[in-house]
C-alpha cells in the first residue's frame, strides 16, 4: 500500500487555505493540519513529522519569514513551498532551504510542484535504479530544484564536490531555439526546454543532478556512480523519448567522463564540445 506524503497548509486568508488544501490533495498529499501561525506551523511539522509545508510569507503574526529562518536553523527535513505575493527576494528564501517560490495564485503551477514532492517523497515508490552504481553514491546534496527537476547553474559549483573519478558529466542543448523563438514565440520556446528538462530528469538516476547550462542554453547532468556506458544510455533513452515529440529544434549532446584533472575540467571540456555541435558537429559527442 502507497503511503501519502503529508502537508500543513500555513495561510491567514481562510478561503486561500481551503483552496491551498484542495490542490495538495488533488496532487496527492494528505493535508494533515491547517494554521494561520508561522510558529504554530513549526510545531506541527515537528510533532506531525510532515513532509511538504505550504507557507505564505504575509501573515497575521508576521512569522512567515522567520518560519523559514526558524526551519533551515533546526536543519528540518521538510520541503517547504512559498505560495505567496510577497516574495521581495526569492533568492533568499532558496538559499534558506526553501524548495519553490511560486507567486499567488498561480494555483496551477502550485499543484504541479506538489504533485512532483508528493511523487518523490513517497518512500514506497520503487527507486529508479536503471543501472547499478560503480561506487557507493551518497545522498544528493539539498538544493532548490524547479518543477522540472532542474537546479540553479549557480549550485553547479556544490554538486561538483560531489564528483569522482569515473563519474560522467552530460550536456544537453536544443540548437536553432533561440533564432526560432520568433517564430515559435517565446513561450512555446520555454516550454520546448522543459519538456527537454523533463524528460532528461525522468531518464536518470535518483543520484544523478540536473543543473541549467547558460552557455549552451540548455542543461548539464552529473552522472554519479555510473560506469562508462551511462552517458551512452541516457542519451539513447532521452533521444527515444523526444522521438515522437515535435520540438522546433534539433537535440544535441555531449559527454566527458571525469578523470585526474577533476570535475571542473570535465565540465568544460563537455560544455566546449557542445558549443561546437551547436555549428554543424555530430549530435552526440564523447569527449
Amino acid at each position: 500500500m502507497r503511503t501519502l506524503a503529508t502537508a500543513v497548509v500555513c495561510d491567514d486568508d481562510p478561503v486561500a487555505r481551503a483552496a491551498i488544501t484542495v490542490s495538495c490533495e488533488e496532487a496527492g498529499l494528505e493535508v494533515v493540519a491547517e494554521t494561520d501561525s508561522g510558529s504554530d506551523a513549526t510545531e506541527l511539522i515537528r510533532r506531525f513529522d510532515v513532509d511538504v509545508l505550504v507557507l505564505d510569507l504575509s501573515l497575521g503574526d508576521g512569522s512567515g519569514e522567520r518560519t523559514v529562518e526558524s526551519l533551515h536553523a533546526d536543519g528540518a527535513d521538510v520541503s517547504v513551498v512559498v505560495f505567496t505575493s510577497y516574495a521581495s527576494d526569492p533568492w533568499r528564501l532558496l538559499r534558506l532551504g526553501v524548495r519553490e517560490v511560486i507567486e499567488k495564485p498561480d494555483f496551477e503551477l502550485l499543484q504541479t510542484v506538489l504533485a512532483r514532492m508528493g511523487t518523490s517523497i513517497d518512500s514506497s515508490a520503487p527507486p529508479d535504479e536503471r543501472r547499478l552504481a560503480s561506487r557507493e553514491v551518497f545522498e544528493a546534496p539539498r538544493m532548490w530544484v524547479s518543477p522540472a527537476g532542474v537546479s540553479s547553474c549557480h549550485d553547479l559549483t556544490h554538486s561538483l564536490l560531489g564528483m569522482e573519478v569515473g563519474d560522467a558529466v552530460l550536456a544537453v542543448t536544443i540548437v536553432g531555439l533561440e533564432s526560432l523563438e520568433t517564430d515559435v514565440g517565446p513561450l512555446l520556446a520555454a516550454d520546448c526546454r522543459l519538456a527537454v528538462a523533463g524528460t532528461l530528469r525522468e531518464e536518470l538516476r535518483v543520484q544523478d543532478l540536473l543543473h541549467e547550462a547558460p552557455e549552451v542554453g540548455g542543461f548539464v547532468a552529473l552522472l554519479r556512480g555510473g560506469d562508462a556506458r551511462a552517458a551512452g544510455a541516457v542519451w539513447s533513452r532521452l533521444t527515444a523519448a523526444l522521438r515522437t515529440s515535435s520540438l522546433p529544434g534539433e537535440v544535441k549532446g555531449a559527454t566527458s567522463r571525469v578523470d585526474s584533472m577533476g570535475a571542473d575540467d570535465a565540465i568544460a571540456r563537455t560544455i566546449g564540445e557542445l558549443q561546437s555541435a551547436a555549428v554543424g558537429s555530430p549530435a552526440f559527442i564523447s569527449v
